[in-house]
């Protein structure tokens, strides 16, 4: 295993970076570099040449060490499903993956990239089989953020689906601190700017994923077309910045009518998880990414989900070996849910 890995996350707004050292883990780099607009849309790069300047920009701000980096993918073109398969050894069943799963996913797999986390062992009829949740992402989507990576002068040596790397950032191993089977399995929500990944799992193992195409964006959105300003005075608003109180009451309810909405949209998601998994149960659910720093997000998501809501620490797991002060670490923690998964081990190499 390498003694530094290097996750990036390429966001609609920033593209982020983590540099963790091993043994034990310690985030000892990371920086941001913002996007302009449109250069990389619901989880997909629109403007290659954008997102390869400000990696680039990245590395010379950010100093990172090494150039070569974990990727992280998860949009509307990423299909997540539960598949079982009759069991075979690690290297054969990664070989035979495309003639079996074709009637799984809606990608054609001569178009797909595939990967898997196995979920469990089992007999049926007397056969070893394995219940897998395969990941079937669009081939040309991956390239373009590759090629954007590597005009950069970058180097990518794995790629992961990020809400599995936010399980392994934010998630909880150890059965949410008692017994996991009867404390129920964890939810991990994080929310950006296009997209919202949703991740159910069980002592990080992965159960359930699902794609949300919604995110803060849209609720500064909900506040322009409503107060007819542009998004750039409504983002503003939403934050709070402005000296006009009336102004800024005006936009928070409007931001608590949509926010409300996209509430109902998650709890809608672990409802369908809850209802098809056997003996299924949420024990907890742990929000991070930037868009749940919105005021009254974390207040409305206790409210209206019937389980414990906490804040999803993307540092527990690794020592912040950072020059930043604690108001600005806890700003910083968020943000960089995703890429601080990416670098920790357990995608695919």
């Amino acid at each position: 295993m390498a003694r530094v890995r290097i996750g990036v996350d390429i966001g609609a707004t920033a593209v982020r970076a983590a540099e963790v050292k091993m043994g034990p883990p310690t985030l000892v780099r990371v920086g941001q570099v913002p996007l302009p607009p449109e250069a990389v849309t619901n989880g997909e790069v629109r403007d290659p040449d954008a997102v390869s300047a400000a990696l680039k920009e990245l590395w010379h701000v950010g100093k990172f060490r090494k150039r070569e980096v974990v990727l992280g993918v998860g949009n509307q073109r990423v299909v997540v499903r539960e598949v079982s398969l009759p069991w075979l050894p690690e290297k054969e069943l990664r070989s035979s993956l495309p003639f079996q799963v074709q009637e799984h996913v809606p990608i054609a797999v001569e178009e797909a990239v595939l990967d898997y986390e196995v979920l469990s062992e089992f007999e049926q009829e007397g056969r070893r089989m394995v219940r897998l949740l395969l990941v079937a992402a669009q081939k040309s989507m991956v390239d373009e953020m590759v090629q954007a990576a590597e005009a950069a002068k970058l180097h990518p040596v794995g790629l992961d689906l990020i809400p599995f790397s936010i399980v392994r950032s934010v998630g909880s191993v150890d059965g949410l601190g008692l017994n996991g089977q009867e404390m129920g399995d964890e939810a991990v929500i994080d929310i950006g700017a296009d997209l919202t990944s949703i991740s159910v799992h069980a002592g990080g193992v992965p159960r359930f994923v699902r794609i949300l195409s919604s995110g803060g964006r849209e609720v500064t959105a909900a506040i322009a077309r409503s107060m007819g300003i542009s998004e750039d005075e409504a983002e503003r608003l939403k934050r709070g910045e402005s000296h006009d109180p009336d102004k800024i009451q005006q936009a928070a309810q409007i931001a608590q009518s949509r926010a409300t909405s996209f509430v109902d949209e998650i709890r809608s998601s672990l409802d369908f998880y809850v209802s098809q998994a056997a003996a299924g149960k949420i024990g907890r659910v742990l929000i991070t990414g930037g868009g749940s720093k919105l005021p009254g997000l974390f207040n409305l998501l206790d409210e209206r989900l019937a389980t414990e809501v906490a804040r999803g620490r993307a540092f527990h797991r690794v020592n912040p070996a950072l020059d930043l002060s604690p108001d600005a670490m806890e700003a910083a923690e968020p943000l960089l849910a995703v890429a601080v998964g990416l670098a920790l081990p357990g995608g695919r190499e």
